[in-house]
């Protein structure tokens, strides 16, 4: 059990140190340059890099080991975050470096989120513990990560400056190297003798060739399209009503209902079949975000959705940790997470671009509908998805309680 705390801690550490980055930098831009929009920019230049490395980076997750990746990925991110107070006390800061480091961080945080994300079935087949319970603590501790993070941020940034407060976030990730090398086992890796872009082609490939993961990867790119622009939306719509605090509420009961609904399903998830608890989670999240529009208090409406929305990524998860051979996994879980990652700054775009023209009512009903098209698809392209025996990444018990991964069957 002492490798899953420590995986999820880590988690918990790096998630938040993340957070409060993007919070203490774009505040940083602000304090030097007085400019929201430069703000904004510089906050986005970290999109396309992540998306990138994240498709990039499976491949060196295979070929050097998933809990050194993970650890080498939290020490760059912290070297990059150290170089910005550094910097500035010393030679200066000025934009362009700004953005170059920022982009140099969300270079490093893809692989590191995929390498945490392989690192599960290993800790959950050291610890013995149900698979499904693994990745739904690891969704709560992620979002618990996201929730605190604002609040600390405010706090440091009050008491010692976005500059200082950068020297914390800092410690986050050392912190997260240092749960990862003393609790986390070490994993095999696997040496691909292909040529390094032939080995990301690979992965990419293998998700497209098995219908589930094809399913599951195209179910959470149309869903991420059109949740993505969520904040962008809640936005607007606080500032249409002249109410800046609904943004910070609805936001933290998202965050809330999110925690309690992974919460819940991990104690349960092994009790539950898979498939019906998916399509009926992306099918409240969908009406719950159209009736945003209707005047039914948002925050009430924002917690059922978190709650309904939590088991959603656990369950992705754990079919692309189930139907992928340990020696792809790192590969696999970059080319999904890539998908995600490249469909959120498309619908953030195509949003602000309706909200230019239109009210955000209609920009609700729109997110909302895309649920519930994520829904009818998800339930045409997952219909095979319960656990089985000898599927090619991680055999199933089919003992409920001691369902939990084992060594993987094959590796072809």
């Amino acid at each position: 059990m002492i490798a899953v705390i420590g995986l999820l801690g880590a988690t918990g550490l790096s998630v938040a140190g993340n957070a409060i980055t993007g919070i203490a930098i774009p505040w940083l831009v602000l304090e030097r340059t007085g400019s929201p929009g430069l703000a904004g920019l510089l906050a986005a230049a970290a999109l396309g890099p992540l998306a990138l490395s994240t498709l990039f980076g499976g491949a060196l997750i295979d070929r050097w080991g998933r809990r050194r990746l993970s650890v080498v990925a939290d020490i760059l991110s912290a070297l990059a975050v150290a170089a910005l107070p550094i910097l500035d006390s010393t030679l200066g800061l000025n934009t362009a470096l700004i953005a170059a480091l920022v982009a140099l961080g969300a270079l490093f945080d893809g692989p590191g989120m995929a390498a945490r994300e392989a690192l599960r079935p290993d800790v959950a087949r050291h610890a013995k513990v149900p698979l499904e319970r693994v990745n739904a603590w690891g969704e709560a501790l992620e979002g618990l990560g996201n929730l605190v993070a604002p609040g600390l941020a405010a706090l440091f940034i009050a008491i010692a400056g976005a500059t200082n407060t950068l020297w914390v976030t800092v410690g986050m990730f050392f912190g997260a190297v240092l749960l990862t090398r003393l609790t986390v086992p070490r994993d095999a890796r696997h040496e691909a003798p292909d040529h390094y872009f032939r080995s990301v082609a690979e992965g990419f490939k293998y998700v497209w060739r098995q219908p589930v993961l094809r399913g599951a990867g195209l179910a959470a790119m149309l869903l991420i399209l059109f949740v993505a622009p969520i904040t962008i939306v809640l936005t607007a719509q606080a500032q249409s009503i002249g109410s800046p605090g609904l943004l910070g509420l609805v936001m933290t009961m998202f965050a809330v209902g999110g925690i309690v609904g992974a919460i819940v399903y991990g104690a349960i998830a092994t009790k539950l079949r898979r498939r019906p608890v998916l399509l009926w989670g992306l099918v409240i999240t969908g009406i719950g975000i159209m009736l945003f529009a209707s005047g039914i208090p948002m925050a009430v409406l924002a917690a059922l959705v978190g709650v309904a929305a939590a088991p959603i990524n656990p369950i992705t998860a754990v079919l692309i940790q189930e139907r992928t051979p340990e020696r792809l996994r790192g590969r696999v879980i970059g080319s999904v997470s890539s998908l995600a990652l490249v469909a959120g700054p498309i619908g953030v775009s195509l949003t602000g671009a309706l909200l230019e023209g239109a009210g955000t009512g209609l920009a609700f009903v729109l997110m909302g509908a895309g649920c519930l098209l994520a829904a009818l698809y998800s339930a045409f392209a997952l219909k095979d998805i319960e656990p089985r025996i000898g599927l090619p990444g991680i055999e199933s018990s089919t003992n409920d309680e001691s369902r939990t991964t084992k060594e993987p069957l094959t590796s072809k």
